[in-house]
């Protein structure tokens, strides 16, 4: 087999049967589920009390299965504060300068709001233009503010926007999390192995679960009883929590993989035994402990207590399987998650999520568009049939959402990922963001700006700096390609198992010879600092960088073999290059054939 068939039958195998297509299918799945259960609130399948008079549901059988189905919304919370996450957890536990943060939360905002404001447009001049009276009516929702203004304990959405109460709590979670990072770095950094940093990590974990629950009896103590309150950010501060916590587990695993967490190990290997707990929470759901079957809200403090919890248990249950290094899935997920329909769904599931509210309205009140004024939709709980309006939100969401995907937020996230990559001449280029003849090469730095003339030691550290800072870029790079995530995530066989096995001994070897070139660095750095330029160029000239191995076997071991490896810092430059270059041309040309395949 040739060289670039070999790759075509990598790509191939991450594309169509990979835990990265899983993690698409769980989204598709939750955005669909978080539409069925609004069809079924306004359709009159589930009951309700919030028109005066209690109204049961219209089928029990379809209204407790549908009860369940809120579980769902953990999967968005735990997901973005995964990715989000895990390069911040990463760099502390590898002992590595923490990621500049600036660019990849514009990345996430031009993800989230483009769909966003496009949506909004269309509502405010479909169901709005004959009502607006102010400049304020519009700026709300731009702004993120129709949460919190005009009266944030009793919210009152705009027809069709709904369900948008989710974007500012995104939003500021994406500005949080980074700020949680920071906080805990000095205390988390100070671990003498990447297990201590890691478990020093988990300390804001139990804080994010204790604030939610806190924050419910809050809200409940002062009577807010609306379930937009209750879910502002500190609402789902316990599934934020969990997806923390998966980044530092999985972050260890990638750096140490000897100390893989057991958790992480369980969910690559019992797949199923996880998905089956995941049930378990559904049908407690379903159930609705300490509040009503089938209706369209919990009416007591400890049914939502169950509620917060059952939503954080289902985040955590599915999605480790589908994320965890080596996860090997099963043939069960992988027909229902993998398929290429669901895939899709999974594609365009934000733009599901936010379309669904407005679609139902033209499905509802089609004659409002003409006016320019729409009428509340729990005015028109009960007009339709559940199926009737469950197809056509679902046919027309999915359209829309499909529309938006492919005309508006893959061209603005490319044009975002090119504008920023103009804008980093201060950096190497990224692994990952070119074609494999233009990777970087690990070392490549400016000369200094000292005067070799006349001090050409501070030079050579200098050098030697600027040099171990750029090999720290292009790992980091490295780590965060997509492709690298791809592969890290996939379920995968044969000779692309096989090359990736390869590459990840390579990661681990990478890292390792980076963390002993950095320690003689810094420690030739301290030794001009303290006016010893012999000893400094001794650092950068001689066989400095230690590593540690296993001695080679007794019939063939010298008398003095320690198990160590000395190497000056330019063949430790090098041999990094090599592993390197290896694994980057495996990252970049997966994440080409992802996108070429999407």
């Amino acid at each position: 087999m040739t060289d670039l068939a070999q790759r075509h039958r990598a790509a191939t195998t991450i594309v169509d049967g990979n835990r990265s297509a899983a993690v698409y299918g769980i989204r598709g799945m939750a955005a669909l589920a978080l539409l069925t259960v609004h069809v079924a609130m306004f359709s009159g399948l589930l009951g309700t009390r919030a028109l005066g008079d209690t109204r049961p549901p219209s089928n029990a059988l379809g209204a407790f299965l549908v009860s369940g189905l809120p579980s769902f919304i953990g999967v968005f919370f735990v997901l973005p504060a995964l990715y989000l996450y895990l390069p911040l957890a990463k760099s502390v536990i590898a002992g590595t300068r923490r990621p500049a943060q600036g660019r990849g939360l514009v990345r996430r905002l031009l993800r989230l709001l483009p769909a966003y404001y496009l949506m909004l447009a269309v509502v405010l001049l479909a169901f709005h233009r004959g009502v607006v009276d102010g400049v304020w009516y519009v700026l709300r929702p731009v702004l993120l503010l129709q949460v919190y203004a005009p009266s944030p304990f009793v919210p009152k959405l705009l027809t069709g926007l709904e369900v948008t109460w989710t974007v500012p709590t995104m939003v500021q979670w994406y500005l949080a999390l980074p700020l949680i990072a920071w906080a805990s770095h000095r205390y988390a950094i100070r671990g003498a192995t990447p297990a201590i940093r890691a478990r020093r990590l988990m300390l804001p974990v139990p804080l994010l679960i204790g604030m939610g629950l806190a924050w419910l009896f809050f809200v409940k103590a002062n009577g807010w009883d609306n379930r937009i309150v209750f879910w502002w950010p500190q609402g789902f501060a316990p599934s934020i929590g969990v997806g923390m916590a998966l980044a530092v587990m999985i972050a260890l695993a990638q750096v140490s993989p000897v100390d893989t967490p057991r958790f992480l190990r369980a969910a690559a290997g019992k797949a199923n035994l996880f998905y089956l707990g995941a049930l378990v929470v559904y049908l407690v759901n379903c159930a609705r402990p300490f509040s009503v079957i089938g209706m369209d809200a919990i009416y007591s403090v400890s049914g939502l207590l169950v509620t917060y919890l059952m939503v954080t248990a289902f985040g955590l249950l599915t999605v480790p399987p589908l994320v965890a290094p080596g996860a090997r899935g099963s043939r069960l997920l992988d027909a229902v998650l993998t398929n290429r329909p669901v895939v899709h769904l999974g594609r365009v599931s934000y733009g599901i999520y936010l379309w669904h509210f407005a679609i139902m309205h033209f499905v509802l009140q089609p004659g409002s568009v003409r006016t320019g004024a729409a009428r509340p939709i729990r005015e028109l709980y009960g007009t339709s049939g559940f199926w009737k309006l469950e197809a056509l939100t679902v046919a027309g969401a999915v359209l829309a959402a499909t529309v938006s995907y492919y005309l508006l937020e893959r061209p603005v996230a490319a044009w975002g990922d090119r504008l920023l990559s103009r804008r980093r001449p201060d950096r190497p280029p990224a692994v990952g963001t070119g074609p494999p003849d233009r990777l970087a090469v690990i070392g490549s730095a400016p000369d200094p700006a000292a005067d070799p003339a006349t001090d050409p030691t501070a030079a050579a550290v200098a050098r030697a700096v600027a040099d171990r800072d750029a090999i720290r870029a292009n790992l980091l790079d490295l780590e965060r390609a997509m492709g690298r995530e791809l592969l890290a995530t996939a379920s995968l066989t044969g000779d692309t198992r096989q090359r990736w096995d390869a590459a990840t001994v390579d990661l681990t070897a990478l890292w390792d010879v980076f963390t002993a070139y950095s320690d003689v660095v810094d420690r030739a750095a301290a030794a001009l600092r303290d006016s010893r330029p012999q000893a400094a160029t001794s650092l950068l000239d001689g066989p400095s960088v230690r590593l540690t191995g296993a001695p080679a076997p007794l019939d063939r071991r010298h008398i003095t073999d320690d198990g160590q490896v000395r190497l000056t810092p330019a063949a430790a430059v090098a041999r990094m290059n090599e592993l390197f270059a290896r694994t980057a041309e495996l990252v970049v040309t997966v994440e080409a054939m992802w996108r070429d395949g999407s």
